[in-house]
This record gives structure tokens, C-alpha cells and sequence, in this order.
């Protein structure tokens, strides 16, 4: 009986079996770096369409590289937020936006378009900043002094009077030992982190630190010298208009209409003459509350904000046409101070709209339904849109005073 030679077979198994462990090994050692890679290629492509969503539907608010705008949106490239904020959270206000803001709910589970691969899409992006996003300390706003002296006129006075000269509640700011004693960032800590313990609210959180900036700004301008005289030069309309809609329509209403707390300027027998106008403006009437806004703004802005005045005194007509006599004797005269108030940030000034929310002006849901439907919709909102309702912030009364206001622009 022949007999086999098994040992060469036993040879040939082994070594085969060592080939196969050997490319089997190298193939595993070879494998985290292809998913690595593979991994860096998706979030890469993840980033280029969030960044393409952000430019074409983030940026107007909130800057293009995320830096924030003024009165528009925070800053969310900051070390601060990137490190606080995990993406769970980034996801979540994306798709559910933030009630109580102009920011909306963009998920579809909330009634916008993104559905959820975008919005992870646009977290991406928004990470992608974090390695080299600046601290805020490192931030550099240049304060607007004009948009800081709107910001006190609406949350400071109130302590601090009118003009900064203080009250039994607040000490006054336009002393110039205090100016000259403290640095712009004694201010800047003070108004964010609060004093507690003499009820000075912490306005950090409820104040971006532009509108900080801002608020030193207006306080810092204490010090500059009276403006010299009204300067021999014609002004800018278009840049009055500007001037007047930041600083003044929030006391003299829309095309300065009047209001409960200051008189139509039209009436107003001052506009006649230039040099008593340029003087009420840079000097103010601080018994009747009105700020020295010479402080703020320049000689040339005044007279910018002349010239627009004086469109008012000529009966030049507005963008807004002029209501019926009939329209206009139903409105109360509390309508316009409080639509400014409450609703102009988002609906324009003049009902005119803006791109976060529809014009009020020939509005179809305004024609098409009665004053009931109007006040629910006030009070109570609309669901899954920028549209908060101001129940507990505005009585049924103060609607009922507003509604004929909206009904006087159909």
C-alpha cells in the first residue's frame, strides 16, 4: 500500500493560513484610516452645504462668518457659545427656533422647509468655526453711540434720567469726575454683569454685546464739548429720514405724527425757524424729556435731520399714503406710541413689512376678517411662525386701540 507524504499538505496549510492572517491584519491596520478618511469627505461635504444654506438664509442676521448684527442677531462664532453650546442644542433652536425672537422655527416638524439632513448640514458649518473662533473678550464692536442713546432712552432713563443726570434710583452718569475716573470697560462690566446688590439688573443677559458697546458709546459721548453752531451747509433728506427713524420715532411717531408723549411736528410753529430747531435738538428740552441729542449726533447730522424736518413742515408726501379724515378720526391717539412700540421692529414703522414679517398694509387677512379674529391673533399668536402672541404684554383694551391703526392702512 502506497503511502502519502501528509507533511507537505501540512506545510502548504500553514503557510497559507499565515498568508491569510498576514492580509487580513493588514487589511484591518489599513481599514480605520480609509473610514477616517472617509469620514473627513462627508463632514467636508457637510460643511460646503451648510455653508451655502447659511450665506443664503443665516448671514443677513447673523453676519457671513457668524460675527452677529446689530439689533438683528448674536454672535454664534465665538469661543463662548461653540463651547457651550453642544450641536444637540444648535439642531434643536434651528428646528424650533426661539420663541419671544424674530428667530424662526426653519423644521418642517415646525412648519418651515429644512428638513433634518439640512439642518444637520448647517450645524456642520457652524462647528467648523470652533478651532478658530475668537472669545469675546477678544472682539472688537465699535459702539454706536446714536443706537446707545434709542437703548437708554428705553431701559436706563428710567434710573438714570433722561440725560444721564440720575435720579433717587440710579447715580448720574454724565458727572465728568465719574467720565474722567473710569475706562470704557468699567461701564462695559457694570452694565452686564449688573450690581445686584444695589438693583442694577445684570442687562448682559439680556443686551448683545454690540448693544453694550453701544450703550458706552452713548455714555462716553458725555464728555465731548457743546456742538458749535449750526453749520452753514445744507443737509441730506434721505439721511434725516434715517436719523429720525433711529432716534426720534419712537416719541414723535411715524413721520412725526405725534404721540401721547410728544407733539406732531408738523404743527409745530419751531420748524419755521432753523437756527431754534438746530438749538431744541443739540440741547434738548429736558424739563419736557427730550435728550440733548448734540451730544450724539454731529452738526452735520443735525442738519440732515433738519432738512428732513422741514419735508414734514412742507406736507411733502411720504412712502405711506395719507389716511381717510374718516380713518384717521378712528384711530386713538395711543395707536401709533404703541404699534411703534410693539409691533414696528418687526412690521415696519408704517405697516410697510419687512423679510421677516408680511406687510400690514393692503393686508389681505385684515380685509378679510373682523376685529374678534384680528384680536385673537394678537393676543394669542401664530403658531409655528415669528408671530408671538402678547398676552400679559398687551391688555385686550390696547389691542382694541391698535386695530383701527391697522384698519386705517386697507
Amino acid at each position: 500500500m502506497k503511502e502519502y507524504n501528509y507533511n507537505f499538505y501540512a506545510y502548504l496549510g500553514a503557510v497559507l493560513t499565515l498568508a491569510t492572517v498576514l492580509v487580513f491584519g493588514l487589511f484591518s491596520a489599513l481599514q480605520p484610516g480609509k473610514m477616517v478618511a472617509t469620514a473627513k469627505a462627508l463632514e467636508a461635504e457637510a460643511i460646503k452645504r451648510g455653508a451655502e444654506v447659511y450665506a443664503r438664509d443665516c448671514a443677513t442676521c447673523h453676519g457671513d462668518r457668524g460675527e452677529g448684527v446689530r439689533n438683528s442677531g448674536p454672535a454664534l462664532n465665538t469661543k463662548e457659545f461653540l463651547t457651550a453650546a453642544p450641536d444637540e442644542l444648535i439642531f434643536n433652536t434651528i428646528t424650533d427656533g426661539r420663541p419671544g425672537t424674530s428667530m424662526p422655527a426653519w423644521g418642517q416638524a415646525r412648519g418651515g422647509p429644512y428638513n433634518a439632513q439640512v439642518i444637520e448640514d448647517l450645524v456642520a458649518y457652524i462647528r467648523s468655526w470652533e478651532p478658530t473662533a475668537p472669545s469675546l473678550e477678544e472682539m472688537v464692536y465699535e459702539g454706536d453711540p446714536v443706537a446707545g442713546a434709542v437703548l437708554f432712552s428705553t431701559t436706563c432713563y428710567a434710573c438714570h434720567g433722561v440725560s444721564g443726570e440720575g435720579t433717587g434710583a440710579g447715580k448720574p452718569l454724565n458727572d465728568p469726575e465719574l467720565l474722567a475716573r473710569y475706562d470704557d470697560g468699567y461701564f462695559r462690566d457694570v452694565i452686564a454683569r449688573g450690581r445686584p446688590d444695589r438693583g442694577m439688573p445684570t442687562w448682559g443677559s439680556v443686551l448683545s454685546p454690540n448693544q453694550i458697546e453701544d450703550l458706552v458709546a452713548f455714555i462716553r459721548s458725555w464728555e465731548k464739548e457743546t456742538p458749535p453752531p449750526m453749520a452753514e451747509l445744507g443737509g441730506d433728506v434721505r439721511r434725516g429720514e434715517d436719523i429720525f427713524n433711529a432716534t426720534c420715532v419712537i416719541c414723535h411717531g411715524p413721520a412725526g405724527s405725534g404721540t401721547e408723549v410728544a407733539p406732531r411736528l408738523a404743527e409745530d410753529p419751531i420748524l419755521n425757524d432753523r437756527q431754534a430747531v438746530y438749538t431744541t435738538i443739540s440741547e434738548g428740552r429736558l424739563e419736557d424729556g427730550m435728550p440733548s441729542w448734540g451730544k450724539v449726533l454731529s452738526p452735520a447730522e443735525i442738519n440732515d435731520l433738519i432738512a428732513y424736518l422741514d419735508t414734514l413742515k412742507a406736507g411733502a408726501s411720504t412712502e405711506q399714503p395719507a389716511p381717510s379724515s374718516e380713518a384717521t378720526a378712528a384711530v386713538p391717539p395711543k395707536a401709533e406710541f404703541m404699534f411703534i412700540q410693539h409691533c414696528a421692529t418687526c412690521h415696519g414703522l408704517k405697516g410697510e413689512g419687512r423679510e421677516d414679517a408680511p406687510a400690514l398694509v393692503n393686508n389681505e387677512f385684515i380685509q378679510t376678517n373682523d376685529d374678534q379674529a384680528l384680536l385673537s391673533l394678537i393676543l394669542n399668536g401664530r403658531p409655528n411662525t415669528a408671530m408671538e402672541g402678547f398676552a400679559g404684554e398687551l391688555t385686550e383694551d390696547d389691542i382694541r386701540q391698535i386695530i383701527p391703526l391697522l384698519r386705517s392702512w386697507q
